[in-house]
């Protein structure tokens, strides 16, 4: 089993990187996720606390003996999601679908405003990757090949969400402009 964990302040307010989040799909930095759709969407009426359920398709570049072997190179991915607007957290957790008998990726991810800049807002990631069933002898290697792409993915997205902000900021701008 391999962990992977990062850490990165973004210098907008939590409303903002919270709306990019929900906008991070599709963008040029990430090609591979190809689609997202949304399953199941409530809001507490007590805690005002939104719950989402979204599939998420990947289309990795998998190597052309496991596309044969495992058919094809879509894979999909299960995300629960909730927006708590009193706390002003976002959490994140997801677990892909495909191939999770051969390896299991769980991923959790929190948005929340930093704590001595509130200004700005903190995003930790973590995941949990795990080689299982018939790979298992191969764990270790299968393992850091994953690791490293999750940590190439993950830069990333990371990338992707800061062009959306750019976008969003650019949005808000051109709206302040507009004349009355």
């Amino acid at each position: 089993m391999r962990l992977f964990e990062a850490t990165h302040v973004f210098k907008h307010d939590w409303e903002t990187v919270s709306l990019a989040s929900w906008r991070k799909y599709p963008n040029e930095n990430t090609p591979h996720v190809r689609h997202v759709e949304v399953l199941n969407q409530e809001v507490d009426a007590d805690t005002g606390v939104l719950r989402t359920e979204r599939l998420i398709m990947v289309q990795q570049g998998v190597p052309a003996l496991l596309r044969k072997l495992f058919g094809g190179d879509a894979s999909y991915v299960l995300e629960y999601s909730e927006v708590d607007p009193r706390q002003r957290t976002l959490e994140m957790q997801s677990q892909n679908m495909t191939y999770s008998n051969l390896l299991s990726v769980g991923e959790h991810i929190v948005y929340k405003p930093h704590p001595e800049q509130p200004q700005h807002t903190t995003f930790t990631q973590s995941a949990e990757l795990k080689a299982c069933g018939a790979m298992f002898r191969l764990a270790t290697k299968i393992e850091d090949v994953c690791w490293n792409r999750f940590n190439d993915n993950a830069h990333i997205g990371r990338l992707g969400l800061e062009q959306v902000l750019s976008k969003i900021l650019a949005e808000r701008q051109a709206l302040t402009k507009v004349p009355q």
